[in-house]
């Protein structure tokens, strides 16, 4: 005899679904556009600057005395300014950004507001273009939860669809940085939200394939 998997979905967000499963799906695909092209964007910029970077500090280095001093004051004029970014326009910017994205899906605090997105791209842009060792994958995954939490107030959206439309935007961010669709679905359901249901399943899908259409769109080539 079969018997019945309990729901533990909490019983607040059950009921605070205020959209069809069409219309979720739909919002997600425009999440996933959005996503797509900021951060393929993002990406392309610092395939450009890491290419810039290489060519040019062998000419820093070895074109006079001073190419080595001033390759050092370019890199931390860049991260400092990076860093003064954050700090004063978007202090929920700092870090990775995948830590903060946990927290507003755990009710913890709340989401960061649209600001963060320009910030965050033009912070990450200097600070990894820059040479510092950092990933492209956490500032892709707030980006997209930014960008989603934007679109589903806009939407006026009950919690729990904002809730799994913010995850999906984050699995987006994550799909566009490593060209995956299939992890960032993964990535939403089994790190940020840890349940597997239909309107989720559905959200993450959405906004992580559109998301890497459009990213190839402006990236070309499938690349790692």
């Amino acid at each position: 005899m079969l018997q019945q998997v309990p729901d533990r979905t909490p019983h607040s967000e059950r009921t605070d679904s205020s959209c069809s499963l069409v219309f979720l799906a739909s919002a997600s695909i425009l999440i996933g556009i959005a996503t797509g092209t900021i951060c393929g964007t993002f990406r392309l910029f610092l395939e450009w600057l890491e290419f810039t970077r290489t060519e040019m500090a062998p000419r820093f280095l070895h074109g006079s005395p001073w190419g080595g001093f001033f390759l050092v004051v370019g890199v931390a004029l860049a991260a400092l300014t990076a860093v003064e970014m954050v700090r004063r326009l978007a202090p929920l910017a700092a870090g990775s950004g995948i830590p903060h994205v946990e927290a507003v899906l755990s009710g913890i605090t709340g989401p960061a507001s649209w600001p963060l997105i320009p910030v965050k791209f033009v912070g990450g842009l200097l600070a990894i273009g820059s040479g510092l060792a950092l990933g492209r994958e956490g500032p892709s995954v707030q980006m997209g939860a930014a960008v989603a939490d934007a679109i589903a107030r806009r939407l006026s959206l009950g919690r729990a669809d904002c809730r799994a439309l913010l995850a999906a935007g984050a699995g987006a961010g994550l799909a566009t940085a490593f060209n995956a669709p299939a992890a960032g679905a993964v990535f939403v359901l089994e790190e940020l939200v840890g349940q597997f249901e239909a309107r989720m399943v559905c959200a993450a899908l959405g906004a992580s394939i559109s998301a890497i259409m459009f990213s190839r769109g402006i990236l070309g080539p499938v690349r790692a």
